[in-house]
């Protein structure tokens, strides 16, 4: 199976660098709409899914208009509790921030999640994305989602360091995946990043 994870495209918060969550619903900026250019998928037996999110459906629309897209709740962004809407000039000094640094930000946020649990859930929802290709018998499979559900996803199926797969908004990559007939499923081979937006 071919799967492309593509991360939504910019918002304001984005731009001001603050930890936006699965609690803050942000449309795409206006500009932002034009930036996204064709992916060039032309695919008819194409699979999209994609986060509950206003930034990812927006995303998920102009890449794929008039095409179906199912949306999968345990694709959102990580929970940022405490932190979310903020950004670490507002954080400096805080005390609960600066323990989750010190933790290379794996610990639980309060009021929010740590980065196990959200690798989990994260990996449930992708779970679920290819189980339901494969009951549908698609054989290329889009997700867009968020830089962290991206990163989640990547580290997983391909392992090394969990921020390696930082990408860009509009940006993301494309992998095969090895699925035996009790639909478990492996990485096949490595990876290609995936460009979506016209950079400057």
């Amino acid at each position: 199976m071919k799967v492309i994870i593509i991360r939504h495209g910019k918002t304001q918060s984005n731009i001001e660098r603050r930890y936006m969550g699965c609690r803050t619903d942000e449309d795409l900026l206006e500009t932002e709409k034009s930036s996204l250019q064709d992916p060039g998928i032309a695919d008819d037996d194409l699979l999209i899914i994609s986060s509950p999110m206003k930034r990812s459906l927006q995303t998920a629309h102009i890449f794929f208009p008039g095409r179906e897209v199912l949306e999968a709740d345990d694709l959102r962004e990580m929970d940022f509790g405490i932190f979310e809407g903020k950004n670490y000039m507002d954080l400096n000094g805080d005390p609960d921030y600066q323990a989750w640094v010190d933790s290379g930000c794996t610990s639980r946020i309060p009021d929010g999640e740590s980065m196990d649990s959200f690798i989990k859930r994260t990996m449930t929802g992708f779970s679920n994305a290819v189980r339901t290709a494969i009951d549908k018998r698609i054989a290329t499979l889009c997700i867009v989602a968020h830089g962290g559900s991206i990163m989640s996803v990547m580290y997983s199926l391909f392992g090394g360091n969990y921020y390696d797969y930082y990408t860009q908004n509009g940006d993301g990559y494309i992998f095969r995946l090895e699925v035996d007939d009790a639909g478990d499923f492996a990485a096949a081979g490595t990876y290609d990043s995936f460009c979506g937006r016209v950079h400057p």
